[in-house]
């Protein structure tokens, strides 16, 4: 062990030490505190981890569907069907695919909370591009930049794993 951290060591005990001698009242940890700002304080907390969950969820969702739907259009043409690309839809989200002639989209509506993700693939000069985002409402125009697939305006791209992340906005 170093010698800087057994001091720091040493010195957090001391100090701990010396905190109990004089009586000084240290905090109990969140989960053992009473009192309703604490249960409010819990409450977020859980409700920002299942949002996060759900982004999770839903980003693995999106991304595979993108690289699905990008190696379905070389095979013949989008697909609007989940299960033929060998997807399911979490319990938590609600799924909805649109297919247009060149492009095909993904929509996530979580059952509760506002976020929604969705995820596009379209094919300009028969080269797909595909890409993920999240964001609030109904999502508007995706947008090409520089060869690439953007998400619509006010929405957030999401990571896509795998081959597809050339087209990734």
């Amino acid at each position: 062990m170093p010698i800087d951290l057994r001091w720091s060591v040493v010195s957090l005990l001391g100090l701990l030490g010396l905190a109990g001698l004089v009586q000084l009242p240290l905090a109990p940890p969140l989960a053992s505190r009473t009192g309703a700002d604490t249960g409010r304080v819990l409450a977020d907390l859980a409700s920002q981890e299942a949002s996060q969950d759900s982004r999770e969820r839903a980003a693995q969702l999106l991304s595979r569907f993108v690289g699905a739907e990008m190696t379905r259009y070389f095979w013949g043409g989008f697909s609007p069907y989940l299960d033929v690309l060998g997807l399911e839809s979490p319990e938590d989200l609600q799924a909805s695919i649109q297919e247009g002639p060149a492009s095909v989209q993904l929509l996530l509506v979580p059952r509760e909370g506002s976020e929604r993700y969705v995820a596009r693939v379209e094919a300009e000069d028969n080269v797909p591009r595909g890409v993920a985002c999240r964001g609030v409402g109904k999502p508007g125009a995706f947008r090409w930049q520089a060869d690439s697939l953007r998400c619509p305006a006010g929405w957030d791209p999401l990571p896509l794993q795998g081959p597809q992340r050339r087209g990734q906005g």
